[in-house]
């Protein structure tokens, strides 16, 4: 569909791209990733012909359409939501045009002949004589009448083949699925946050269906709702697909290739990004032999040259030796990444069992609720992840405990010796624009990390001189990067973070996740990045419907629920516009599916239930065998105190494998009847 061919490109003396070939196929899934300022923007650009290479050339094949979204600048033609996502169907739309005003004609031209005949009537009976007015044409001035039915006919037939009615219910579609509401349609585009006018942007390239899709940053501003119907919509998308995204169970779940641009290179790898991360290693070790292999390889020919380089009798030998060094094509050790960077949490102390206690708390924003009689708990040592749709209000609540904004109603208590800090991305205007990056976070170091701030800055994506830059030269993301540095320096034991991961690629991610993992005290987190809540929070808070929603368990749990839910959705939005037989059979068939998949994660959870039981059960056993051992020793029986002990924890052993017993049984046997019920 498009090749580019020995592509270069500088900004400067920046090298952005250095002689890449690349093929982009039909039904390609490709995410690019790379450092941010690689330039993955910049070949979007490229491939849209925004900008020309500064060598090389970019061959499309005929009738390829590609439509980009960018992270931001979007430009709007239209005025209303609706309008604009509405504009991807301009040949419908045009199509509709010319057909209203061949009908407009058509009736214009009717009634003004109907008028003409009833005037000359009039006037015959008055002893005129006949006369007609000359009909309106309306725009048809030299056209005959059966040539304009004609061509109505016409264009009527070419509406049905493009099926035009489909423009108002695909559009309707795709826009509550970006997450807007009805109510939303009719709203004025320029008066939206940039947020959602992406998501009005986004929603008009997808129903344009082009045969390769661009997306920059596509979740940035999305929800977790969003994000899961995004997903299940480009899983039936038809063209090729090029992400750039941070988001890595987003790109995992839509990919089968990765490009990865790297000082001005790119390397592709055959898979999804889990595959990308495992074949990278691999390819870092095997790179990192040849450098060893070739540098003592190096070192032997050139202790050759220094043994021989004064023998005549060997002089040609030298001197292939050193022609031979000369036109060596060096191997390089792998660029060292800041994924090797760990950090922890200065030590705080300990905060009391509550750490915080919402109740009844209500808010307004202009007369309109936002959310009522909130009631929720966290205590010390709790992960909770605050999710919900963008605009029900969750960082006005995070605000609200943080004591920013006074609630409408209620009370929020911080628990005895509760040390919290937070995070916002507003937050980065409040850095000292004075001082240099290395200065505003060394700032707030505890002596314990003052030595380690380099290391830390580099894991947020400040390197060599950019340390140095004054803050009021940083970009946006930038300063929203080093706002929560320097927050993860101070000592706290409850931290509530809205959105920390906006504006930090995967590895930072990584390493931000391993620092929150090892932190003693509580969170409190809005996110919507599935991978970085998966294993880091233990409940789930949905703030939906203008109240809280509790999910215990993990957020993987959680959003096996939410997928099940939209899927039933899907399912019953789908039976609406189906005859109702046909409607019955395919929601019957959707039900079945949905049951299924409960049954076999019921299933699988049983087995891994089974298999913990199995393993506690071994451990417990062979602690009993050896107390029995002890127990027959009739040495033991002379130390009453140390028998005494024994014999505690021998009764404690049985009754936890009594315990335990009870437990495999019951779980067997739910296992078994579901296996005799149907397997998968």
């Amino acid at each position: 569909m498009i090749r580019l061919d020995k592509v270069c490109l500088a900004f400067g003396s920046k090298v952005i791209f250095d002689n890449i070939s690349l093929h982009i196929r039909r039904n390609d899934r490709i995410g690019l990733i790379g450092p941010n300022g690689a330039g993955k923007s910049t070949l979007f650009k490229l491939i849209c012909k925004f900008i020309e290479p500064g060598a090389g050339g970019l061959v499309c094949a005929k009738g390829t359409n590609v439509g980009y979204l960018p992270q931001e600048g979007f430009v709007f033609r239209k005025k209303t939501v609706f309008e604009e996502a509405g504009s991807a169907f301009e040949d419908i739309l045009e199509l509709k045009s010319q057909i209203d005003k061949i009908h407009s004609h058509l009736e214009n031209l009717s009634v003004q002949n109907e008028t003409s005949v009833n005037h000359g009537l009039a006037k015959r009976d008055e002893n005129f004589p006949p006369c007609s007015l000359p009909p309106h044409r309306g725009g048809f001035p030299d056209e005959d009448h059966q040539v304009i039915l004609d061509r109505y006919a016409h264009l009527q037939h070419q509406l049905e083949v493009v099926n035009g009615a489909k423009v108002d219910a695909e559009t309707n579609k795709v826009l509550k699925g970006m997450g807007f509401k009805e109510s939303d349609f009719g709203k004025d585009i320029s008066t939206l946050s940039g947020g959602w006018q992406m998501r009005a942007a986004l929603s008009r390239l997808l129903l344009q269906e082009p045969n390769l899709l661009l997306l920059d940053e596509p979740t940035n501003h999305l929800d977790i709702d969003s994000i899961l119907w995004l997903e299940e919509y480009l899983k039936g998308y038809k063209g090729g697909l090029i992400i750039i995204s941070h988001d890595r169970a987003f790109l995992d779940r839509n990919i089968s290739k990765v490009w990865e641009l790297e000082r001005g290179k790119i390397h592709e790898y055959y898979g999804n990004y889990s595959f990308y991360e495992a074949e990278k290693e691999k390819r870092r070790e095997l790179q990192t032999a040849r450098y060893v292999n070739q540098q003592k390889r190096i070192k032997e020919v050139e202790r050759f040259i220094e043994r021989f380089r004064a023998k005549n009798t060997k002089a040609s030998q030298v001197q292939s030796r050193i022609l031979m060094l000369e036109k060596m094509e060096k191997e390089e050790l792998p660029e060292n990444t800041v994924e090797q960077i760990k950090f922890r949490f200065p030590a705080s102390k300990q905060s009391g069992i509550t750490v915080l206690d919402i109740k009844d708390v209500s808010h307004k924003y202009d007369g309109r609720l936002i959310f009522q009689d909130i009631c929720l708990s966290i205590e010390r040592g709790e992960r909770v992840a605050l999710v919900g749709q963008n605009g029900s209000g969750k960082s006005t609540l995070l605000r609200i405990i943080a004591g920013i904004e006074r609630p409408h109603s209620g009370t929020v208590k911080m628990g005895h010796n509760v040390l919290f800090d937070y995070f916002a991305q507003e937050h980065a205007e409040k850095l000292n624009s004075r001082n240099t990056v290395f200065q505003e976070i060394e700032s707030v170091a505890p002596l314990s990390m003052v030595s380690r701030v380099r290391h830390i800055l580099g894991a947020f994506l400040f390197s060599g001189d950019d340390v140095f830059k004054t803050v009021d030269v940083l970009s946006g993301g930038e300063k929203s990067r080093l706002s929560l540095a320097k927050m993860l320096l101070k000592p706290t034991n409850f931290l509530i973070l809205d959105e920390p991961t906006n504006h930090i690629d995967i590895t930072t991610k990584k390493i931000l996740k391993d620092a929150l993992l090892d932190y003693t005290g509580s969170l409190l987190i809005v996110s919507h990045d599935r991978d970085f809540l998966d294993g880091l929070v233990s409940r789930v808070y949905e703030l939906k419907n203008d109240n809280i929603h509790v999910y215990l368990g993990s957020f993987k749990d959680f959003l096996e629920k939410k997928e099940s839910d939209l899927q039933r959705r899907a399912a019953d939005t789908g039976s609406k516009v189906l005859s109702p037989s046909k409607s019955e059979e395919i929601g019957s068939q959707k039900r079945q599916y949905l049951r299924k998949k409960e049954q076999n994660a019921r299933r699988r959870k049983l087995a891994k239930e089974v298999q913990t039981i199995e393993d506690e059960i071994a451990l417990r056993e062979t602690q009993k065998r050896e107390l029995d051992s002890v127990l027959s020793d009739s040495a033991l029986y002379s130390n009453k105190e140390k028998c005494a002990g024994i014999n505690k924890q021998y009764k404690v052993i049985v009754a936890e494998l009594n315990t335990l017993y009870a437990r495999w049984e019951a779980a067997q046997a739910e296992l078994e009847s579901m296996d005799d019920n149907g397997g998968e």
